[in-house]
């Protein structure tokens, strides 16, 4: 399953990059979060590399390691679940880029992709009706926070 959605915000393209990059904050503001904290770092930009998350939703509580691939100029972050029971495949991938000048908007455009592949079949179909909604639920968290950081 893939769901992707996307928002124009007004703030700077790298302000928004920086609060998509600060994994350890995630649980403050995305919802069936618990728990996020980054595991290794790349000693050259400081950026994540590595991170432990802990997702839970109804029945579903699991803490599984991402592989993340941070990159400032491209404005991406791009996580891929690991070593975890739930998933056979999990990726996140934000991407924030100028909003251009269109229309007197201006601010940046954040866009978020979500792919994920249950291991059970039993979850897969459990979760049919509502994971349409988890991309357009954790931009619209991700909208709140920006608001609330950068004002």
């Amino acid at each position: 399953q893939r769901f992707t959605t996307s928002r124009r915000l007004p703030h700077p393209p790298r302000s928004l990059f920086n609060l998509v990059a600060d994994i350890d904050s995630y649980h403050k503001f995305l919802p069936y979060c618990l728990g996020s904290h980054v595991t290794r770092t790349c000693p050259r930009t400081n950026l994540p590399e590595e991170a432990e998350l802990r997702v839970s939703w109804g029945s579903f509580d699991e803490t599984f390691t991402s592989v993340v691939a941070c990159s400032a100029e491209a404005g991406t972050v791009e996580a891929k679940g690991d070593r975890n029971d739930l998933f056979e495949r999990l990726v996140t991938r934000w991407v924030v880029k100028d909003g251009g000048e269109g229309e007197g908007e201006g601010g940046s455009v954040v866009s978020l992709s979500l792919e994920f592949g249950f291991k059970n079949p039993i979850y897969s179909a459990v979760s049919a009706a509502f994971t349409p909604k988890v991309a357009a639920i954790m931009i619209e968290a991700f909208e709140k926070r920006a608001g609330e950081v950068l004002g």
